[in-house]
């Protein structure tokens, strides 16, 4: 996969060139680049495989009719130009539409790999091969590109994806080359010149081999995957792939202008409490240094206090974000929360955050990442906008296009479903199949009275223990818990009082974690509902080895739920816009808000279903319209 400089014209060549490995010769060819460049092709040389550049329609419709004979899978790449007048943004060739497609790489086996140079071709002529099974490493990447320019793929796979199920890494092709087939493949050729008039025969040899390298791995993986009966975990995230392409694509309409008076808000927000600092810390102490303020609070804060505060391993008292929002409470300390917390946001969804916005779509195209955490949960970056502030202000700049509406629908208390499913507690089973919440039957059980008389306040408390004490947390960890997420002041005696009523509420669930914590501890690895493995080095592993399968089997809801997502929203303006690991978001035209909203509960319900056909779904989605996505939510 290259990147990918602006297109230009191309003067006359020669229509057709097969250029041998053999032989060397390079004919019409730039010239030979230094030795390290040439490594892709002594790796095809040696393997007695020729490369095939196809450059006229004649030639194409030969070489697509043999390649649509063969019965196996293809090996497929793509290189991308940057697009022209975008000769220096930086994702110019990487992000779609700032893109052009240059060459489709194909192999299918044995002596030739064929390059398809889309300069002088119409892609319209490959539409035979869309419908053969394609493999390719990070497809979503090709995918993407290949769907901008007008085709789809029907069945597509990703080495990358098959190795992500045997490790849990996103491993480069290059370093699954060398693990798996012991090939050096160069990458220093991956962002020359893919707009150049003629491409040189290395840029040539190294598209070739990444097609071959492809082809090679997908059958070395798929005998490990079945060897240790892990396919199923490949085929959820394989299956994925077209919803995440397809919302990669569409990006997320943000508004700019609403933004930019949000930041000049928060800017005088971060003013007023820098100056309400200076009054407090005095004019010797910087609240941006961290050893200026962990010696101030060592020398003001109570001995209570400080016998509580988290330490450096230096025994510094920590001054980061996390550590000051345990103890809001105090006086001295929220301020400093409030400046930290305002310095924050500007510097992460300031800007820097506008600047994502694409300047051919105007609309924010983040990069989701399958199998990106180690439970099997999408990963989202540049920029992340799967965790935004909770801010309505914020969440309200994701807004409709004219004409449009966000339609947001979640799992409700997916994660707690997961648990009572994974665990087979009868008390949180029945509790679901009877249409109940399990905050407000938590809270009853905690203050031991009827569900009815559950005050706002308990069941606020009683979310921060089923989600705290889900994963395994003592006393200690609950009640801080409880305070930094939640607002909850709980103290030591109240949170040992808690757990100790958790689980006289729900004694399967422990069962099942004292359970799972020998296993692990015994074996060294824990695995999700589909059979996502994660391995443990020996030390404290308690919350991870209860989180995976509980955070891993919500994950997969989420992936078998975006494999039907196309089929339930057929015939319905949709553009899927974003996840949230229990959330998905739409931008929909406003007439079909409505069935929208239908389609995609329908969608969550069945991808549920896919995963734990045994699993009770009431009350389990509920979706809703809005003009932007906080107030959809």
């Amino acid at each position: 996969m290259g990147t990918r400089n602006r297109q230009t014209s191309f003067p006359a060549s020669p229509p057709f060139i097969q250029e041998s490995l053999f032989d060397g010769n390079g004919r019409g060819m730039v010239p030979r680049s230094p030795a390290g460049q040439r490594q892709a092709r002594e790796i095809l040389k040696n393997r007695g495989i020729a490369i095939k550049y196809i450059r006229t329609a004649k030639r194409a419709r030969q070489v697509i009719e043999l390649l649509c004979k063969i019965s196996g899978p293809l090996g497929l790449d793509t290189e991308t130009a940057r697009a022209q007048g975008f000769p220096a943004h930086p994702q110019a060739g990487l992000e779609p539409h700032l893109s052009s497609l240059r060459l489709v790489q194909l192999y299918g086996g044995g002596r030739h790999v064929y390059l398809f140079d889309l300069f002088t071709l119409p892609l319209d002529l490959l539409a035979p091969l869309w419908r053969r099974p394609l493999i390719a490493h990070n497809a979503v990447f090709d995918l993407k590109q290949l769907r901008h320019a007008g085709a789809v793929p029907r069945r597509l796979g990703c080495t990358l994806l098959m190795a992500n199920a045997l490790t849990g890494r996103r491993t480069g092709l290059a370093d699954l080359a060398r693990e798996y087939l012991g090939w050096e493949i160069p990458k220093d050729l991956q962002t020359s010149n893919w707009s150049a008039p003629q491409l040189s025969f290395e840029q040539l040899a190294y598209a070739a081999l990444d097609a071959v390298a492809v082809l090679n791995l997908y059958h070395e993986l798929k005998t490990r995957l079945k060897a240790r009966r892990l396919a199923g975990v490949y085929t959820r995230m394989r299956d994925a792939q077209a919803a995440i392409a397809a919302l990669e694509l569409n990006g997320i309409h943000f508004d700019r202008p609403g933004h930019a008076a949000l930041l000049d808000q928060w800017q005088r927000t971060q003013t007023a409490a820098r100056g309400n600092l200076a009054r407090i810390l005095g004019p010797h102490v910087n609240p941006d240094s961290g050893g200026q303020l962990s010696r101030w609070l060592a020398d003001n804060l109570d001995a209570r206090t400080l016998a509580q505060w988290p330490v450096t391993p230096h025994g510094q008292l920590r001054t980061n974000l996390a550590s000051l929002k345990r103890f809001t409470g105090h006086p001295l300390v929220a301020p400093l929360s409030q400046y930290k917390d305002t310095t924050k946001m500007i510097s992460t969804f300031g800007t820097a955050f506008a600047e994502h916005i694409n300047p051919v779509t105007r609309r924010i195209h983040a990069s989701f990442r399958l199998g990106g955490t180690s439970t099997g949960r999408l990963a989202c970056a540049a920029p992340n906008i799967q965790n935004p502030p909770r801010d309505l202000q914020f969440r309200a700049l994701f807004k409709a296009p004219p004409g449009r509406v966000i339609v947001v629908a979640d799992y409700g208390q997916i994660e707690l479903r997961v648990a009572a499913l994974v665990s087979g507690d009868a008390n949180m089973l029945k509790a679901y199949a009877a249409g109940l919440d399990l905050h407000r039957k938590t809270a009853a059980a905690v203050a031991g009275v009827a569900t009815s008389q559950v005050t706002p306040e308990q069941r606020q408390a009683a979310k921060a223990v089923n989600f705290g004490l889900l994963y395994g947390q003592g006393a200690k960890g609950l009640a801080r818990y409880a305070r930094a997420q939640y607002g909850v002041a709980m103290s030591l005696t109240q949170a040992e009082q808690a757990r100790r009523a958790f689980f006289r509420a729900y004694p399967g669930l422990q069962r099942w974690q004292q359970d799972t914590i020998r296993e692990v501890r015994r074996t060294g690895c824990i695995a999700t509902p589909d059979g996502r493995v994660r391995r443990f080095k020996a030390g404290r592993v308690y919350s991870e080895a209860l989180n995976t399968p509980i955070q891993g089997g919500a994950a997969e809801v989420l992936l078998a739920t975006l494999s039907l997502l196309e089929s339930h929203l057929a015939g319905i303006d949709a553009l899927l816009v974003n996840l949230i690991h229990d959330e998905i978001v739409l931008e929909v035209a406003r007439e079909d808000g409505t069935r929208a909203c239908r389609a995609l509960e329908e969608a969550m319900i069945a991808g549920m279903k896919t995963v734990f056909p045994r699993a009770d779904t009431r009350g389990l989605v509920e979706a809703a319209v809005g003009d932007s996505w906080a107030e959809a939510k």
